[in-house]
């Protein structure tokens, strides 16, 4: 389709490169914490992995059974989360693209998934109004939050890993 995105230099605002590839609406774009490349999150079911350089396509990560809402590299850019309407998040090896952790038990959409800062630990959360926390290396679930009596919005660790912040829709 017509789904391109767009690298710009940040000094000049030249237009670098364009990102084709996506066959459907792309939900969640972001760069690796090294910079060096992007994921991004789509409606075709599907993660992709770019080179920011060559805005080649590195990685089409498949798996997924719908709409995947969000995907974000760990700290250390070796791996990528991404969450899905198929009610799962998905662990995947940043460099291969082989799925490492399918993270299941939510009962909605899971809309966000993040790592720690650590890396040890993702978030997730879902319609189903909770927020859960994993062993990002086992795909153990750690505990889940379940507080909120309406739609989570956000959810976030602190960067020192000692809190995490929610926010929704409660009346």
């Amino acid at each position: 389709g017509d789904n391109k995105g767009y690298v710009w230099d940040a000094e000049t605002g030249q237009q670098l490169l364009i990102l084709e590839g996506h066959t459907d609406e792309v939900w969640s774009v972001v760069f690796s914490p090294d910079s060096k490349r992007i994921v991004t999150s789509s409606a075709d079911q599907t993660a992709r992995v770019w080179d920011v350089e060559t805005g080649q396509p590195l990685l089409t990560l498949t798996g997924h059974t719908d709409n995947v809402w969000s995907a974000v590299f760990s700290p250390d850019n070796k791996r990528i989360v991404t969450s899905s309407a198929d009610k799962t998040a998905r662990v995947w090896d940043a460099e291969s693209g082989q799925l490492l952790l399918t993270l299941t038990g939510h009962t909605d959409d899971v809309w966000s998934a993040s790592f720690s800062a650590d890396g040890t630990r993702i978030l997730t959360l879902s319609f189903d109004n909770t927020v859960r926390v994993w062993d990002a290396t086992n795909g153990q679930l750690l505990y889940t939050l379940s507080g909120h009596t309406d739609t989570v919005r956000l959810a976030r660790f602190s960067r020192d890993g000692a809190r995490i912040l929610t926010w929704g829709n409660d009346n």
